[in-house]
């Protein structure tokens, strides 16, 4: 607009400077013209006359008189009387009245004496009309203003084609400064001809360098932390904190329980095996014995860690009965074979042990019965035996509970349970998070180990969470804090539960703004293109997004920067760990300090006593959740 200002004034000033020469010049040539007219009829009339004779003057001015240039013509005696006397009548010409205000052309008078030899036979006084100047010079304005409007229109178009030119490289630049403030450090791949935008564009991307190697040399180091807190150092397998933070992260808390065959794995005599063939040649028999157990649980959705030196426990979720003896006895011969081909199948026996789990069974529970299990394995003649309970007893039950819960989601009996997660900083609450609890007809309330696995079996998450969100955001009208609420993956996976959330929210956009939703890490690990899917949805209703029990599976730290998510809550897992363990404590460090890096918060979960709180202080994090804070409370508190 400066540049256009500029341009304007010129051509004004140009336009301006012009019309005044241009008003100069046509008054030079009236005054000219008038004289010239009264010097040519006093020569004519003096020619022509001897006497005053009016008949012939008048023959002799009507000529020049009829060609309207002159306003007046006087023929006047040598005394002064007016002999002839001719007048046009005031007329306006083909130009507009504020012009000829504006541009001022006055009427000159010129004299010239009328003489015959040395005889005075009197004067002509004529006086020029201004009408035709007035036209040309209306007419040479208008069509230099058109011209100078071309130019200027030109010059205009001309100039912002070249500056969009030069400066296209600021659209790019301006959409990475955007994204390095979100922490995506881009790298400008344009070369601006500007020198000035050619620094910026340089300097922005060696920001961005730096802080991208930064984050990536942080990740390294947490995964690097994570392997070394959570993975056995011999095989590759999770180690027994591991598999214990896996399994309570995927099938506890508000999870589904497990459903399958919870299985343990022993070398026997490993002692004897590694003074036999040496610790190296012992250490590639545990990975060539473990790698096929390891391999099996993957390809069945379940994963394997080792417990102690010669046992590995590992999970085959939704595997039982026949199908669950068939596979571990494919594995035993497996890890049998490679004692074989180290020769050391004197001292060494596999055995391997299951147990059906098809309901809810915490962790400890799990594992203290196939430890009995094994026992039993020991002396069974393949060294094999899978555990199962009664299958009759359990479909009946199983059938009863389905019923139960179907029945509380139909008639919306919930109870809402809240516990409050605080800010480290200065304790004050950050957000409350929701769970949920059924009721029967009898009004008995169900916990959600109890229920989730009925629903997780008959695909009624959805309706579930439906029913969950709903009655929060009716209560949430109530209170003016922050809300957490935890939704399956099942429903974040299915685009007629996002279709449903999306139209909920948009009508309830002053309370989307103070909920957020959370995923599960398992659950996102599993499925991550719904997982940002569900991201974009709740985010684009003005809700935030968070991943729950997080920094269980080994992609913990991708998965963050890929997803962004508004906040993280570290798995309870970790909280117990870092009283005493400092690789676990290197490893929330390096969480915390990566998640830093992004400007994504992050929660220490199940932080139960001043222990905990004492071991998280220092580390970093943005808030914690436990029952430090206050147990789990019905929401909202009448």
């Amino acid at each position: 607009m400066a540049i256009s200002l500029i341009f304007f004034v010129a051509l004004a000033g140009v336009q301006t400077i012009h019309l005044w020469s241009a008003q100069a010049h046509l008054q030079r040539q009236l005054e000219s013209l008038a004289q010239d007219a009264a010097t040519s009829l006093g020569l004519s009339l003096g020619s022509l006359l001897r006497t005053g004779d009016a008949a012939l003057a008048e023959t002799v001015i009507n000529p020049a008189f009829d060609r309207g240039h002159y306003e007046r013509i006087d023929y006047l005696s040598p005394g002064g009387e007016p002999i002839v006397s001719k007048r046009l009548a005031p007329e306006q010409g083909a130009y507009p009245a504020w012009f000829a205000r504006m541009f001022d052309l006055h009427s000159p008078t010129a004299e010239s004496l009328v003489s015959a030899g040395w005889r005075q036979l009197g004067k002509v006084r004529v006086t020029v009309h201004p009408r035709y100047a007035y036209e040309q010079l209306w007419q040479t304005a208008r069509d230099t203003v058109l011209y100078l409007v071309l130019i200027y229109a030109a010059a205009l178009l001309a100039l912002r084609l070249f500056l969009r030119g030069l400066l296209r490289p600021l659209t790019a630049v301006e959409n990475a400064a955007l994204s390095i403030s979100a922490r995506d450090f881009v790298v400008l791949r344009l070369r601006p001809s500007t020198r000035e935008l050619a620094r910026v564009v340089e300097a922005m991307n060696t920001m961005s360098e730096k802080m991208r190697e930064a984050m990536d040399a942080e990740s390294r180091r947490a995964a690097h932390m994570q392997a070394a807190a959570y993975r056995d150092d011999v095989t590759g397998l999770l180690n027994a904190r591991g598999f214990v933070a896996r399994f309570e992260g995927v099938y506890e808390a508000e999870q589904a329980s497990f459903r399958g065959t919870f299985a343990m794995a022993e070398i026997a005599e490993l002692g004897a095996i590694n003074r036999q063939v040496g610790p190296e040649r012992c250490d590639d028999l545990l990975r060539t014995a473990y790698r096929p157990i390891d391999h099996a649980a993957s390809a069945a959705g379940g994963f394997a860690g080792r417990w102690t030196g010669a046992l590995t426990v590992f999970v085959l979720p939704g595997i039982t009965g026949e199908a669950a003896r068939t596979q571990l006895v494919v594995l035993r011969e497996r890890a049998a074979a490679a004692l074989r081909e180290l020769g050391v199948e004197k001292h060494g026996q596999v055995h391997i042990a299951g147990v059906e789990a098809g309901g809810p069974a915490p962790m400890n529970t799990l594992v203290r019965t196939v430890e009995e299990a094994l026992l039993r394995a020991r002396e069974t003649e393949d060294g094999v035996l899978v555990m199962g309970a009664s299958e009759a007893a359990g479909a009946a039950a199983g059938e009863s509970e389905v019923d139960v819960v179907r029945g509380a989601l139909q008639a919306r009996r919930l109870q809402l349970v809240g516990q409050q997660a605080y800010r480290m900083s200065d304790h004050r609450g950050m957000h409350v998070e929701i769970y949920a609890r059924l009721r029967d007809a009898s009004g008995r309330e169900m916990a959600a180990a109890q229920f989730m696995p009925v629903v997780a079996a008959h695909d009624l998450a959805e309706e579930l969470d439906k029913a969950v969100i709903e009655r929060v955001v009716e209560a949430a009208r109530r209170v003016d804090e922050d809300i957490s609420v935890n939704v399956s993956m099942r429903s974040a996976e299915r685009q007629s539960f996002l279709a449903w959330l999306r139209k909920l929210l948009a009508k309830e956009s002053a309370i989307a703004a103070r909920l957020a939703f959370e995923l599960p890490e398992h659950g996102v690990v599993a499925n991550e293109p719904a997982a940002a899917a569900f991201a974009r949805a709740v985010r684009g209703a003005g809700a935030r997004f968070g991943i729950d029990h997080f920094g269980v599976h080994k992609d913990s730290l991708a998965l963050m920067q890929r997803l962004r998510p508004d906040y993280l809550k570290l798995a309870g897992s970790h909280s117990a760990a870092l009283v005493k363990d400092q690789s676990a404590r290197f490893f929330a460090e390096s969480v915390v300090r990566a998640a830093r890096q992004l400007d994504v918060p992050v929660v220490a979960q199940n932080v139960e006593d001043d222990a905990m709180y004492q071991s998280i202080a220092d580390i970093g994090f943005t808030g914690y959740q436990g029952n430090l804070g206050g147990r789990p409370s019905p929401w909202p508190p009448s």
